[in-house]
């Protein structure tokens, strides 16, 4: 006689596809949230470098009017440049905050990744115990079987009729 089918077996595979399935999901969170911190510094190195262009630049036009060497039109220049360094500077600090903004809602969603796939496992792991269970419960009652065969035939072979 063939031993019985433990009959969740379509649930569990159910859920063992939806543990596949949210631990591709985590990993796609992964990938965005690494995305996000890698943009992230991008914008903070190119403010960085920006902010460090501007400071040499006025570095050397205090020098420059330090010694003379500037003209009222050089002066003009210099302050119009400053408008523009300093709107630039400004524009990437705003590309920093929505790439920082970003970082943390790729990090939230790799947060709610986590907290779905050990959901799932979760309720995975219920359905892997109690098919356990049922399996021992089977080999159980098989040797349990066996055991009253043999006493059965141990008995029996000492009667004869």
């Amino acid at each position: 006689m063939p031993s019985p089918k433990y009959p969740l077996k379509p649930l569990l595979e159910h859920r063992e596809r939806k543990v596949d399935d949210a631990t591709a999901e985590l990993g796609d969170a992964v990938r965005a949230r690494e995305a996000a911190d890698a943009a992230r510094a991008r914008a903070e190195a190119t403010r960085r470098d920006a902010e460090e262009r501007a400071s040499h630049v006025r570095a050397e036009e205090a020098e420059r009017l330090g010694r003379g060497e500037l003209s009222v039109a050089d002066l003009a220049r210099g302050q119009a440049w400053e408008i523009g360094a300093s709107a630039q500077i400004r524009r990437l600090t705003e590309a920093v905050e929505v790439a920082e903004q970003d970082v943390a809602e790729a990090r939230d969603g790799e947060a709610s990744a986590r907290v779905d796939l050990a959901r799932k496992m979760a309720d995975r792991d219920v359905v892997v115990k109690d098919e356990a269970r049922f399996v021992d419960g089977l080999r159980k009652r098989a040797l349990a079987a066996e055991e009253e065969a043999a006493e059965e035939a141990r008995r029996g072979g000492g009667r004869r009729s």
